[in-house]
C-alpha cells in the first residue's frame, strides 16, 4: 500500500516593512499564490505536511544607462521568498517590472484584486523558483 504525501500551508509571515497595507490582504494573497503553486505539482488537504512561507525581503534596484547627457533607468521590484517543506528551507527570488512605491499603491488599492497587483507576479516567480524540482 502506498500512501501518498499531501500538503497545506499553514503559515504565511513576512519580515519586509508594508506600511499603509493590510497585512490580512496580504497574508491571503500569498496563501493563494503558493497554493496555487504547490497544488501543480503536489496533493493539497487539511491535515497535511505543513508548508510555511516567509517573505524575507522586498528590494527596489535601479539600473541606469548614460547616453551622452540621456539617463535611462529600470526600476523594479525584487520579492524573496523563504518556503519550508518536509522539513527543509528552500528560498526563491521573483523580480516585478515596476518599482516598489507603485507596487505598495497597488497593494493599497482596496478595488485592485491581490492577484492582480505586480507584488503577486514577483510573488508567483519567487514561489516558482523556490520550489522548483532541481532544487
Amino acid at each position: 500500500m502506498t500512501s501518498t504525501i499531501c500538503y497545506f500551508v499553514a503559515s504565511v509571515i513576512s519580515l519586509a516593512n508594508f506600511q499603509g497595507v493590510d497585512n490580512q490582504k496580504l497574508i491571503f494573497g500569498v496563501k493563494q499564490i503558493v497554493e496555487t503553486v504547490v497544488a501543480d505539482s503536489y496533493i493539497l488537504c487539511e491535515g497535511g505536511s505543513p508548508i510555511t512561507v516567509e517573505i524575507l525581503s522586498i528590494e527596489a534596484p535601479t539600473n541606469g544607462i548614460a547616453i551622452g547627457p540621456f539617463e535611462f533607468k529600470s526600476k523594479k521590484t525584487v520579492v524573496k521568498v523563504k518556503i519550508t517543506k518536509d522539513g527543509k528551507e528552500y528560498t526563491g527570488t521573483g523580480v516585478a517590472k515596476t518599482n516598489v512605491k507603485s507596487t505598495l499603491m497597488q497593494l493599497q488599492d482596496e478595488n485592485l484584486e491581490f492577484q492582480q497587483t505586480e507584488f503577486s507576479v514577483a510573488v508567483k516567480k519567487a514561489v516558482v523558483d523556490a520550489l522548483k524540482p532541481t532544487k
